[in-house]
């Protein structure tokens, strides 16, 4: 096998896959004894794309998807080409103008955070995801996995800075930076966030880092019930993100009439 190729894993991100880059698939790859419906068309899906296909034992599908639940069903081996350039982001977001969107993962250790964090980049319209090569999760099929087929539908790019690309950000995409941070900061919806930005998501452990900080613009959190000290990564960056989006498509705050906090 291939080092390089990328491992995808589970019905429906296998089918998504199939569909958005059959080009880019190197072996189709089913359980022996799998003879579920969903999986039969999978097969003559791969089959209809010129895809090749292999019938292997469970056993090795579970061994290539690690912690990830293949579901016995199959394993997509992806060619090559696992993670974009840097410039192919900084091009797209140049490209993209006052919309520019790129989220920045700083030090993300789950593989399940990561994973929904590209899904809810991909549904916002993200130009692409910044992730750092050392001490963080790498794209590995718990991600792809997580992501639920959008894996391949954004660019994710690995840095081994991630100070000095978000001054690339800025410098060559003309970005600005917004790090969601807990504590007392102004909530996103009290900021203008209808700029081309760079979001920036801390670890679980230790959040943003110090170095980012220093170099963002803007920082924002959420307001918590005193109980819950924050939020997970990834649900975080989704309101960080449908907030932005919100903003750029000028619909106004809702501001419920009542709401319950605690005293």
């Amino acid at each position: 096998m291939k080092e390089e190729r990328q491992i995808i894993v589970g019905r429906h991100a296998v089918s998504a896959v199939l569909s958005s880059r059959p080009e880019m698939i190197d072996e189709f790859l089913v359980a022996s004894d799998e003879n579920v419906l969903m999986t039969q068309q999978l097969l003559d899906t791969a089959l209809k794309r010129g895809v090749t296909v292999r019938r292997v034992p469970k056993s090795y599908l579970t061994s290539l998807a690690g912690l990830a639940v293949h579901q016995g069903v199959a394993v997509c081996l992806i060619a090559g080409g696992s993670y974009a350039p840097l410039e192919e982001i900084i091009s797209a977001a140049k490209a993209a103008g006052n919309s520019a969107l790129v989220l920045m993962a700083d030090h993300i250790q789950d593989p399940h955070n990561l994973g929904a964090l590209i899904r809810s980049a991909a549904a916002a319209g993200a130009q692409g995801i910044i992730i750092a090569k050392d001490r963080a999760c790498q794209l590995t099929p718990a991600v792809a996995k997580a992501a639920a087929g959008t894996l391949n539908m954004i660019p994710v790019c690995r840095v081994t800075n991630l100070a000095h690309t978000l001054e690339q950000l800025r410098d060559e995409a003309g970005l600005w930076s917004l790090a969601a941070v807990p504590g007392q900061e102004r909530p996103p919806w009290e900021q203008d966030l209808n700029r081309p930005l760079a979001l920036i998501i801390g670890g679980e452990h230790q959040g943003v880092s110090r170095l980012l900080l220093e170099l963002c613009d803007m920082k924002a959190s959420l307001p918590l019930s005193p109980q819950v000290e924050s939020l997970n990564a990834s649900v975080a960056a989704g309101v960080m993100l449908f907030e932005i989006i919100r903003q750029r498509a000028g619909v106004p705050e809702h501001k419920p009439a009542a709401c319950i906090v605690d005293l």
